[in-house]
Protein backbone atom coordinates (compact mmCIF):
# COMPACT_ATOMS: atom_id res chain seq x y z
CA UNK A 1 0.00 0.00 0.00
CA UNK A 2 1.24 4.06 -1.03
CA UNK A 3 0.55 6.64 0.55
CA UNK A 4 -1.94 9.09 -1.52
CA UNK A 5 -2.71 12.68 -0.16
CA UNK A 6 -6.66 13.18 0.21
CA UNK A 7 -8.07 16.38 -0.27
CA UNK A 8 -10.52 17.40 2.73
CA UNK A 9 -13.19 20.33 2.77
CA UNK A 10 -12.16 23.09 4.92
CA UNK A 11 -11.95 23.13 8.57
CA UNK A 12 -13.13 18.87 8.34
CA UNK A 13 -8.95 17.39 8.49
CA UNK A 14 -9.44 16.44 12.07
CA UNK A 15 -12.94 14.83 11.52
CA UNK A 16 -11.65 13.32 8.18
CA UNK A 17 -8.19 11.93 10.10
CA UNK A 18 -10.77 10.27 12.84
CA UNK A 19 -13.21 9.00 10.48
CA UNK A 20 -10.59 6.96 7.92
CA UNK A 21 -8.09 5.51 11.00
CA UNK A 22 -11.02 3.85 11.69
CA UNK A 23 -11.17 2.16 8.21
CA UNK A 24 -7.57 2.46 7.01
CA UNK A 25 -4.27 1.12 8.42
CA UNK A 26 -2.38 4.56 8.69
CA UNK A 27 -3.13 8.48 8.81
CA UNK A 28 -1.06 11.08 8.99
CA UNK A 29 -2.06 14.58 9.51
CA UNK A 30 1.10 16.78 9.95
CA UNK A 31 0.48 19.84 12.54
CA UNK A 32 1.95 23.21 12.98
CA UNK A 33 2.38 25.34 16.20
CA UNK A 34 3.15 28.62 15.08
CA UNK A 35 2.71 31.83 17.51
CA UNK A 36 -0.13 33.71 15.92
CA UNK A 37 -1.89 37.02 17.07
CA UNK A 38 -5.29 36.61 18.70
CA UNK A 39 -7.18 39.61 20.46
CA UNK A 40 -3.69 41.70 20.46
CA UNK A 41 -1.76 38.89 22.00
CA UNK A 42 0.64 36.21 20.29
CA UNK A 43 -0.75 33.06 21.25
CA UNK A 44 0.64 29.45 20.96
CA UNK A 45 -2.53 27.59 18.14
CA UNK A 46 -2.13 24.44 16.28
CA UNK A 47 -3.29 23.93 13.12
CA UNK A 48 -2.99 21.88 10.12
CA UNK A 49 0.25 22.26 8.26
CA UNK A 50 -1.25 21.71 4.76
CA UNK A 51 -4.73 23.29 5.51
CA UNK A 52 -7.87 20.75 3.46
CA UNK A 53 -5.01 18.03 3.11
CA UNK A 54 -4.26 15.08 4.77
CA UNK A 55 -2.13 11.83 4.17
CA UNK A 56 -3.35 8.37 3.88
CA UNK A 57 -2.04 5.00 2.95
CA UNK A 58 -4.34 3.09 1.31
CA UNK A 59 -5.17 0.34 -1.37
CA UNK A 60 -6.76 2.47 -4.14
CA UNK A 61 -8.46 -0.66 -5.94
CA UNK A 62 -10.15 -1.54 -2.50
CA UNK A 63 -10.28 1.68 -0.63
CA UNK A 64 -11.29 4.61 -3.43
CA UNK A 65 -14.53 4.72 -3.00
CA UNK A 66 -14.59 4.18 0.66
CA UNK A 67 -12.22 7.52 0.77
CA UNK A 68 -13.57 9.58 -1.78
CA UNK A 69 -16.81 9.61 -1.08
CA UNK A 70 -16.84 10.04 2.75
CA UNK A 71 -17.96 13.30 3.84
CA UNK A 72 -15.42 15.91 4.59
CA UNK A 73 -13.70 14.73 1.69
CA UNK A 74 -13.10 16.54 -1.58
CA UNK A 75 -11.37 13.53 -3.67
CA UNK A 76 -7.66 12.23 -3.70
CA UNK A 77 -5.08 14.70 -5.19
CA UNK A 78 -4.18 12.57 -9.32
CA UNK A 79 -3.93 13.24 -12.54
CA UNK A 80 -7.21 12.92 -14.17
CA UNK A 81 -8.75 10.22 -12.49
CA UNK A 82 -6.08 8.43 -10.71
CA UNK A 83 -4.97 9.08 -8.20
CA UNK A 84 -0.84 9.80 -7.38
CA UNK A 85 1.49 8.11 -5.09
CA UNK A 86 3.05 9.97 -2.51
CA UNK A 87 6.52 8.97 -2.30
CA UNK A 88 7.63 7.43 1.50
CA UNK A 89 10.36 9.64 1.69
CA UNK A 90 8.29 12.65 2.07
CA UNK A 91 6.26 11.03 4.62
CA UNK A 92 9.41 10.04 6.47
CA UNK A 93 10.69 13.93 6.01
CA UNK A 94 7.90 15.66 7.52
CA UNK A 95 7.93 13.23 10.19
CA UNK A 96 11.54 13.53 10.94
CA UNK A 97 10.89 17.50 11.35
CA UNK A 98 8.42 17.12 13.81
CA UNK A 99 7.35 15.53 17.29
CA UNK A 100 4.15 13.23 17.75
CA UNK A 101 2.72 14.73 14.08
CA UNK A 102 3.79 18.60 15.18
CA UNK A 103 6.39 20.42 13.67
CA UNK A 104 7.36 23.51 15.18
CA UNK A 105 8.50 26.91 13.95
CA UNK A 106 9.95 28.99 16.56
CA UNK A 107 9.97 32.97 16.41
CA UNK A 108 13.32 34.62 14.36
CA UNK A 109 15.65 35.28 17.34
CA UNK A 110 16.63 39.11 18.00
CA UNK A 111 20.41 39.26 18.66
CA UNK A 112 22.01 42.41 20.06
CA UNK A 113 22.29 45.67 18.10
CA UNK A 114 19.34 44.25 15.35
CA UNK A 115 17.27 46.84 14.24
CA UNK A 116 13.64 46.39 15.48
CA UNK A 117 10.64 48.37 15.42
CA UNK A 118 7.92 48.69 18.42
CA UNK A 119 4.10 47.08 17.29
CA UNK A 120 2.07 47.80 20.27
CA UNK A 121 2.00 49.52 23.20
CA UNK A 122 2.76 53.19 24.24
CA UNK A 123 5.99 52.96 21.97
CA UNK A 124 3.98 51.90 19.10
CA UNK A 125 5.64 52.81 15.58
CA UNK A 126 9.75 53.67 17.12
CA UNK A 127 12.41 52.24 15.88
CA UNK A 128 14.73 51.36 18.29
CA UNK A 129 17.86 48.82 18.97
CA UNK A 130 17.47 45.53 20.63
CA UNK A 131 19.84 45.00 23.73
CA UNK A 132 18.67 41.50 25.09
CA UNK A 133 15.82 39.21 26.29
CA UNK A 134 15.11 39.19 30.40
CA UNK A 135 13.09 36.60 31.92
CA UNK A 136 13.74 33.49 29.04
CA UNK A 137 12.37 35.50 25.94
CA UNK A 138 9.19 36.76 27.15
CA UNK A 139 10.54 40.28 27.58
CA UNK A 140 12.94 42.13 26.07
CA UNK A 141 15.27 45.51 26.30
CA UNK A 142 15.32 48.00 24.19
CA UNK A 143 17.52 51.50 23.10
CA UNK A 144 14.85 53.60 22.02
CA UNK A 145 16.12 56.53 19.98
CA UNK A 146 13.99 59.78 20.58
CA UNK A 147 14.13 63.34 19.71
CA UNK A 148 14.63 64.53 23.35
CA UNK A 149 17.14 61.62 24.21
CA UNK A 150 19.25 58.87 22.20
CA UNK A 151 19.83 55.05 23.97
CA UNK A 152 16.73 55.31 26.83
CA UNK A 153 16.47 51.82 27.60
CA UNK A 154 12.94 50.58 27.80
CA UNK A 155 11.54 47.03 28.99
CA UNK A 156 8.61 45.86 26.68
CA UNK A 157 7.23 42.37 26.34
CA UNK A 158 8.94 40.64 23.00
CA UNK A 159 5.50 40.21 21.12
CA UNK A 160 5.79 43.92 21.20
CA UNK A 161 8.50 44.12 19.11
CA UNK A 162 9.65 43.27 15.27
CA UNK A 163 12.98 42.83 13.39
CA UNK A 164 13.00 45.79 11.12
CA UNK A 165 14.30 45.30 7.57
Amino acid sequence: MDWYLVRTKSNKERWVRDQLAATLPEVFLPLLESRERRWGKLAWTITPLFPCYLFARLNPRRDYFDVRYLPGVQGLVGAGAEPLAVPQGVIEEIRRRGVNGVVKIEDRALGGGDRVRVIEGPFRGFEAIFDRYLSGAERVTILLNTIEATGVRVVLPASAVTKFS
